[in-house]
């Protein structure tokens, strides 16, 4: 029975481990701009959790058995009060946007995520001290099962079908069963006399023993990987949970898989493979927003698996005996830490791009080579002369593209919010400036100031330029627009036109400002409010701020606007800022999220007039949508500047909300 109970016991903790991490990092979405860095940010404080988790197993296992399950039950039973903990701390406003994820994570689920990290080693300690038996490690695989089975069930199940707050309720629920569960074991431990003071060997309690640093190193090496793997795909494709989990899940199954058996992980198998995928990380670092969004999913799932199977299989090789179980677990989440630190804080200051992804590749690749040469004693000369020459043709490979992918490069910065570049691109028919955001272009202004921007969102064909066309003909322009780019749509502004941009990375308005003119030419009131357009838009309707006659959302984050930019709060806020008869426009135009469905759903909703304008005729086309209940603006735009619209049923629209929304119908895979 105790063995029955704690394999379940182990099952639900890691369950609800990775339930609650998808949950708390999306509802922190709308708070920091609906960027990738909230999900890498959570994941160190998660790894540090783990962390803290393993320690506290560690120390805890110093005691008589009877001594650890009083304790640990008294912390179960605190936390579980405590949890969702949603005081406000003033401090907040002082921290950068990292630390502020950190620190209202911990707020919300610090003690119990640590208690429940720390499951699985304790439970394993409590069966070997209980019964004398060897140490099961399979059990550390069976909870990684239970991680995946939470992990592949949020995005398909959960988020789909319940709200956020739901879905915290239903997850309390599980905590407490838990609870419940634990009790049963403490119960069953007490009836067959398994708690017998024991005397504890030093071996098991000393605190500090020296690791094989190999054991830091290869853990350091995958958790890097894994973020920085999430950062590459989701700089085209946008955050969601399904990107989230698709890489851990891909991290937690090479663990499951190398953990199940000492013969699961064969050194010789995986060699070539691991050569492979560091040349194709090479290509997708410079070349993957080439490919459309399953093919970019598929190819960096593959990287990833490869070095985490390598990662993790080194480590089962490593794993030491029952004697230095906390310690062996203890270090591995240490390296976890250290890789996702490295990854979502350090890298961001050293780092232009995200370079953490080639360093990733490049320090498994060295170790692998490493472990071959040092441990493998049957290994030739020449097989060693090559290994150690594909490193350095890759190192070689990489310079000759770093080279040649940013000669264009005039400015980068990048920040918690992505990481942007100014580029001059001079070639024999273009000669252009452009702002990208990770590869997303947000606006370009001709080095020839005479010359007219024709490849461009913004151009006199597009649906935006002609917007504001009919509009100007009604009334000077009041208009506010939420992103600002290069500042491109400040040339429409006229000498009475008033326009405020709604700029959420500092960044952007540092290369808008000193490598752009348009703010500066325009003959129009300019303005330029810092911050989550959302969240400045309700501070200015509190405020009573002046109406605007048209809303302009010109925001992406990863290729696409942020989900919390077109919830159906969002879209009630807006008509709240807007004049009576005023305009909603919005820039679509994206390669991987069909957008409509959610807007039908709330033309509907708000009773507004829908209308689409869908340009193509240069190399970036562009796709602008109209919400309106001002006929006179209407009528004025011909029938042949419009694109149709194919009308979704009720059952397809996507009623989106602030508790309740999904990307996943909408993905053009």
């Amino acid at each position: 029975m105790q063995r029955i109970l704690s394999t379940f016991i182990i099952f639900v903790s890691a369950f609800l481990l990775f339930q609650i991490q998808p949950i708390l990092s999306k509802e922190l979405l709308p708070e920091f701009g609906g960027g990738a860095s909230v999900w890498s940010t959570s994941l160190f404080f998660y790894q540090s959790m783990l962390l803290l988790g393993y320690l506290y197993a560690h120390l805890l296992s110093r005691y008589q058995l009877k001594r650890q399950l009083f304790i640990h039950t008294l912390l179960v039973a605190l936390s579980s009060i405590i949890t969702f903990n949603t005081i406000e701390v003033s401090l907040f406003l002082s921290l950068t946007p990292a630390w502020s994820v950190i620190a209202k994570l911990f707020l919300q689920v610090g003690l119990v995520f640590m208690l429940l990290s720390a499951t699985s080693v304790l439970l394993q300690r409590w069966y070997i001290e209980s019964t004398a038996m060897t140490v099961p490690y399979q059990w550390y695989s069976l909870s990684n099962l239970g991680s995946l089975l939470a992990l592949l069930s949020y995005p398909f199940i959960f988020e789909v079908l319940f709200s956020i707050d739901e879905q915290k309720s239903y997850w309390t629920v599980g905590l407490f069963a838990y609870c419940i569960l634990l009790l049963c074991l403490i119960y069953v431990l007490f009836s067959n006399g398994s708690i017998a003071d024991k005397a504890i060997t030093k071996s098991k309690t000393t605190l500090l023993v020296k690791p094989n640093w190999l054991w830091i190193a290869f853990s350091a090496t995958s958790s890097m990987m894994l973020i920085a793997t999430t950062q590459m795909i989701s700089i085209n494709i946008p955050p969601m949970p399904l990107i989230w989990a698709l890489p851990l899940v891909i991290y937690l199954l090479t663990f499951s898989y190398a953990f199940a058996s000492a013969k699961s992980y064969n050194r010789a198998h995986w060699t070539y493979l691991l050569i492979f995928s560091a040349f194709a990380g090479l290509m997708m670092f410079f070349l993957g927003s080439q490919f459309n969004a399953l093919a970019q999913l598929v190819i960096y799932s593959f990287i990833l698996f490869i070095v985490c199977m390598i990662c993790h299989g080194e480590l089962r090789k490593l794993a030491p005996d029952g004697s230095l179980l906390t310690v062996f677990y203890l270090y591995i989440a240490l390296g976890g830490v250290i890789g996702s630190l490295l990854s979502a804080l350090v890298a961001p200051l050293l780092f232009e791009q995200i370079t953490e992804f080639i360093v990733a590749l490049a320090v498994a690749l060295s170790l692998f080579i490493y472990t071959l040469l040092t441990q493998t004693t049957k290994t030739s000369s020449c097989y060693k002369i090559a290994l150690l020459a594909t490193l350095v043709i890759w190192g070689t490979g990489y310079s000759y593209l770093f080279v040649n992918f940013n000669q264009y490069n005039l400015a980068s910065e990048r920040n918690f919010y992505g990481y942007v570049t100014v580029k001059d691109i001079t070639t024999s028919d273009l000669a252009e400036r452009r702002l990208i955001d990770g590869t997303t272009i947000h606006g370009s202004q001709p080095l020839n100031k005479q010359t007219e921007l024709t490849n461009s969102y913004y151009h006199h064909h597009t649906g935006i330029a002609k917007s504001l066309s009919a509009l100007k003909k009604q009334q000077d322009l009041n208009i506010g627009i939420i992103g600002l780019g290069a500042g491109v749509l400040a040339k429409f502004g006229d000498k009475f036109d008033k326009i405020r941009f709604y700029e959420l990375n500092p960044a952007v308005y540092n290369m808008a400002m000193n490598y752009f003119s348009y703010l500066t030419d325009s003959p129009a009131r300019i303005d330029v409010a810092i911050g989550d357009g959302r969240i400045t838009l309700t501070k200015e309707q509190k405020n009573n701020a002046p109406l605007m006659n048209a809303l302009i959302i010109d925001a992406f984050s990863s290729d696409v606007i942020p989900t919390h930019l077109l919830t159906e709060e969002a879209f009630q806020l807006y008509w709240q800022r807007l004049t009576k008869g005023g305009l909603l426009i919005i820039h679509i135009s994206n390669n991987h999220i069909d957008l409509m469905p959610v807007l039908q759903a709330h033309s509907k909703r708000f009773d507004k007039s829908l209308i689409k304008f869908n340009y193509s005729g240069t190399q970036l086309g562009s796709q602008w949508v109209v919400m309106t209940n001002n006929q006179a603006f209407l009528n004025s735009i011909a029938m042949t500047d419009l694109s149709p619209i194919t009308p979704y049923s009720t059952v397809h629209l996507a009623q989106w909300t602030d508790q309740k929304h999904s990307l996943i119908p909408l993905l053009k895979l």
